[in-house]
């Protein structure tokens, strides 16, 4: 099996081609390129002259902001087997080789060694409107990212400056409470408009605390990821516990891995904080009440709670069912 490690950037691509496990990286299986379509043939073409196709490789990179979309479509395009690997695994793998130094060079062949030794999990590009929902839903959180730091700065302000420059910070927070309310549309009617996205909608807001901005994460995630189940899509959400424990000396405090989309986690967060307010009695309200009742920090129990959600919303969405739980 041949295996191409890529490092990417906005401007550049740097890679790695191996068949066999390696201590050092040679000069001679590393390529630089342009992070573009013209870069990508040139690829192709150095592919070529060693004798290799793109779609015989497996090709490992980690998913960056939006410097990666280009490629992993083309390389999808051309029958690649693609790998979008978890930063945090590909950091530990490569201090495992006791590599100190760090470049890009280095990145691209710790991907390449990564992806011949570990279980890898491919990806699968996603339906256009799961694509734009996607965009939409990533756009959405920076809005309201953007306005919440213009209304904290607005309210941090001295009395003197808030009336020389107020005005220009609130039209901000006009404008971007104008453009979350467009885009909420804008949402709104492409999951109208496609029928297997709106019966999902409607099924994944029957669970307590799930509302529109949480059912639309969800159908991201599950129709970009191939989760075998609910723990694994719990899992990668980091919203498992992780323990720190040796001996006797030593006992840390168990805490979530804190893995994957933030994003989510915090609209799962601010959702399930809801279920101390909601007085209709439920599955899920009294899973949580269960969990404070036996001795679980608040904290604690709202993750764990969240988690559940995850789990429960998966098999749904895999299954096609109602939520059912009384």
């Amino acid at each position: 099996m041949f295996v191409l490690g890529i490092d990417v950037s906005k401007d550049k691509l740097d890679c790695y081609i191996s068949s066999e496990v390696e201590e050092k990286p040679k000069r001679s299986r590393q390529v630089q390129i342009e992070n573009s379509s013209d870069g990508f043939e040139k690829l192709a073409s150095k592919l070529s002259q060693k004798g290799l196709s793109i779609q015989s490789l497996t090709v490992v990179l980690e998913p960056t902001n939006t410097y990666h979309q280009e490629l992993i479509y083309w390389l999808h395009a051309q029958k690649a087997m693609i790998c979008l690997a978890n930063p945090k695994d590909t950091y530990h793998f490569a201090k495992s080789l006791g590599r100190d130094s760090k470049t890009d060079r280095l990145d691209c062949f710790a991907l390449a060694q990564f992806g011949l030794t570990r279980k890898l999990h491919f990806w699968q590009p996603p339906s256009k409107n799961i694509r734009k929902l996607d965009a939409l839903v990533r756009q959405r959180a920076r809005i309201i990212q953007n306005r919440q730091r213009e209304v904290s700065r607005l309210g941090s302000l001295p009395a003197a400056e808030k009336k020389w420059i107020g005005p220009y910070i609130q039209k901000s927070i006009d404008l971007f409470r104008k453009q979350e309310e467009k885009i909420d549309a804008e949402i709104e009617a492409l999951i109208a408009h496609d029928k297997e996205l709106k019966a999902t909608n409607k099924r994944l807001q029957t669970i307590p605390t799930v509302g529109k901005v949480i059912a639309s994460y969800l159908i991201v995630l599950f129709s970009s990821r191939d989760f075998q189940n609910g723990e694994q899509a719990a899992a990668f959400c980091g919203l498992i516990p992780k323990e720190y424990q040796s001996g006797s000396s030593i006992k840390g405090k168990a805490r979530i891995t804190k893995r994957g989309p933030g994003k989510l986690r915090a609209a799962l967060r601010m959702g399930v904080t809801a279920i101390e307010v909601v007085k209709t009695p439920s599955f899920l309200t009294e899973y949580y009440n269960r969990l404070i009742a036996a001795g679980k920090a608040k904290t604690c129990a709202l993750c764990a709670l969240a988690r559940k959600i995850i789990v429960i919303a998966f098999a749904m969405w895999r299954d096609k069912t109602e939520y059912s739980f009384s």
